[in-house]
């Protein structure tokens, strides 16, 4: 575990414009972050999420690529939802998704 982070993956936070889409039974919402075994996505209705629920759904990055995630909700706030994945995003899929948001932000200061 990182001594900085205190985690154990990578989470990768995402600029507003480029958040990917957590779809869930017919409801889209934006993730801010989104790891190997974590995912946090923003519900300003996250009053209807309960701690300890579990939840099934389809994350839809920029590039039209899909991931089914089966998870735990861990922590629910006024603005967004943490899960912890039991079935998550792989490691590939993080990175590939990190040099595209470097690529779009690096473009974005030039």
């Amino acid at each position: 575990m990182s001594p900085i982070e205190g985690r154990n993956y990578f989470r990768l936070r995402y600029p507003n414009h480029l958040c990917p889409q957590l779809d869930v039974g017919g409801e889209s919402m934006p993730v801010i972050d989104i790891s190997e075994k974590g995912l946090r996505f923003s519900c300003l209705s996250g009053s209807r999420h309960r701690v300890g629920a579990g939840i099934t759904a389809t994350v839809t990055f920029r590039g039209g690529q899909t991931a089914a995630i089966e998870g735990v909700i861990l922590r629910v706030t006024l603005r967004d939802v943490a899960l912890s994945l039991q079935r998550g995003v792989n490691f590939q899929t993080i990175v590939r998704e990190q040099r595209t948001v470097l690529e779009k932000v690096r473009y974005a200061f030039h």
